[in-house]
């Protein structure tokens, strides 16, 4: 499943990345991008929200999801 992440960069500017979260590791979320991986620091996040529903049409919670 799917979630739009909201972040704010160095400069203070938002930023947001719709992916599938596949790690949490040393305060870092990786997301499965479209077109490839990202790897966001957590305490830069500042919301999220699911866009898809999973397999079994079920809500998630963003770091339930990951699977490392």
């Amino acid at each position: 499943m799917r979630f739009a992440i909201d972040t704010v960069d160095d400069t203070g500017a938002d930023r947001l990345y719709i992916g599938t979260p596949i790690a949490i590791r040393d305060h870092r979320l990786t997301l499965r991008l479209r077109e490839g991986e990202i790897s966001i620091d957590t305490r830069k996040i500042i919301d999220w929200f699911q866009v898809d529903l999973g397999a079994q049409r079920e809500r998630g919670n963003l770091f339930d999801c990951v699977t490392g």
